[in-house]
């Protein structure tokens, strides 16, 4: 009986990419003839799907690396994107604390970290981009040549079945990147069950648009039978700004209340000379004034945050070790 690979010598020489398209494929293709309610061929079409782009792309990557002006390309990027994310972190720790940002340096780091996968989606989306337009110049290109006879073959990859796998790229990059947009909005919105639950059928989102509703009537009854205690501010988990004065920084509800907590339960004090009043914490801003840091359930981060002189034993309540200069008189000629 003979291998596999030897009754089928071309697809033996598949390669990773090319394995991933083609199983990602059958997948949708099984989960567009069994019906809907088969979500999980879907998803693992679009897991194999987005294990076939990431492992070409990776080959590409490596390519371009090791040229001195890819690498040249590459770091300009990472450096531009870098910029933008500790710049961006920066904001969002001043958003939180009301202060400078460089007092919480930790913060900020922390800000920056939980901001990689974002960046890290956005340059992938943008990569995908543009080799998606690489891929249609190069149809263009092949269309272009062929009523003039001239030899085509070097504007395809040495591979078996180079036609075939272009048009899996031209048609799935843009599924791709899709998938990759979904996910960034997941992970903004800080619900990864969003996602997730993308290949659900009509009527299991009917049902859970009706536990949702459920959930929502509840809660507003409750709260109509329980009085306010202090002013609330309702905060959305994830919404982009835009109006006259143009585009604002997008906020992350779930990045800020963790960018609170880090900073009220590691990085601020919680005993200094400076007087505080548990659970009080604080965070020098200079040699007079701190930034105190106080749990609040009514404020939509979960803390309060105040500034205040220094209440120490070297600069008691009220003094704050500047030397007050009086203005000086000049003697009018009649009290002379």
């Amino acid at each position: 009986m003979q291998a596999w690979n030897e009754r089928f010598p071309r697809l033996a020489q598949l390669h990773v990419a090319q394995w991933g398209y083609l199983l990602a494929t059958v997948f949708f293709l099984l989960f567009l003839l069994l019906g809907a309610d088969n979500s999980v061929l879907a998803k693992t079409g679009a897991v194999l799907l987005l294990f076939a782009t990431a492992k070409e792309m990776w080959q590409r990557f490596a390519i371009w690396w090791h040229s001195l002006l890819g690498k040249a390309c590459i770091l300009t990027f990472y450096a531009i994107v870098l910029n933008f994310s500790f710049a961006y972190a920066e904001s969002i720790v001043n958003g939180v604390i009301g202060v400078r940002p460089d007092r919480v340096p930790y913060s900020v780091n922390l800000a920056a970290l939980l901001l990689a996968p974002a960046w890290t989606l956005l340059g992938s989306m943008l990569t995908l981009q543009f080799y998606s337009m690489l891929h249609l110049i190069k149809v263009m290109l092949l269309l272009m040549l062929r009523p003039f006879g001239l030899p085509s073959k070097h504007l395809l990859d040495n591979e078996v079945f180079p036609v075939w796998t272009l048009a899996a790229r031209i048609i799935y990059l843009p599924v791709v990147t899709i998938i990759l947009t979904f996910t960034l909005a997941s992970y903004f919105s800080g619900h990864p069950e969003e996602f997730l639950s993308w290949g659900e059928t009509t009527a299991q989102h009917q049902d859970l648009a009706e536990q949702e509703l459920e959930k929502l009537k509840q809660q507003s009854e409750a709260s109509v039978e329980e009085p306010r205690q202090g002013p609330q501010t309702k905060v959305p988990e994830f919404q982009v700004f835009i109006d006259e004065r143009g585009f604002k920084l997008p906020t992350m509800l779930w990045l800020n209340k963790l960018v609170a907590a880090f900073n009220y339960h590691i990085e601020s004090l919680g005993a200094s000379s400076c007087k505080l009043t548990p659970p009080e914490h604080l965070v020098h801003i200079n040699d007079y004034e701190v930034l105190v840091i106080t749990p609040d359930p009514a404020q939509p981060l979960g803390y309060s945050y105040k500034v205040r002189v220094c209440d120490s034993p070297a600069f008691p309540a009220g003094v704050t070790g500047r030397v007050v200069v009086q203005p000086s008189q000049t003697a009018t000629p009649e009290q002379k």
